[in-house]
């Protein structure tokens, strides 16, 4: 795939981009430009088994429940971090966690993410933009 190992912006089903809020929470926001740094991403250059990182380096991580939180980046990477890229054509991709399900964003669970799905559907796949800057 064309993202692998850039620097991206995430669009979720209902057109509303990733983003990081400053108390670390991952949500979402109608608002894309590529000089904000709260909707750049870096996906490294595998398929699975591979970690996302924030702008800030921090990473992408699966809580017990399936929601996804932030992992600081002085912690270690462990499988909690790791997720698959379910490649899905167009850069479009279904994400999958350590947890064997898939990473679903539902505006009404307060616009957070969470590996909670076990199908993909709508609200399991992901546009990626490359950030060219």
């Amino acid at each position: 795939m064309s993202f692998m190992g850039a620097r991206v912006a995430v669009k979720t089903s209902n057109g509303e981009y990733l983003c990081i809020e400053k108390v670390n929470n991952l949500l979402t926001s109608g608002m894309y430009d590529e000089t904000r740094h709260d909707i750049i991403f870096t996906v490294p250059a595998a398929l699975s088994g591979t970690y996302i990182q924030t702008h800030t380096r921090d990473l992408l991580s699966v809580a017990d429940d399936g929601h996804i939180r932030i992992k600081p980046s002085n912690e270690s990477i462990t499988n909690t971090e790791t997720f698959d890229f379910i490649c899905l054509g167009m850069n479009k991709v279904a994400i999958r966690a350590n947890n064997g399900k898939f990473v679903s964003y539902k505006k009404d669970n307060n616009k957070k993410l969470c590996a909670v799905s076990d199908t993909i559907g709508p609200d399991e796949i992901f546009e990626i933009i490359v950030v060219f800057r």
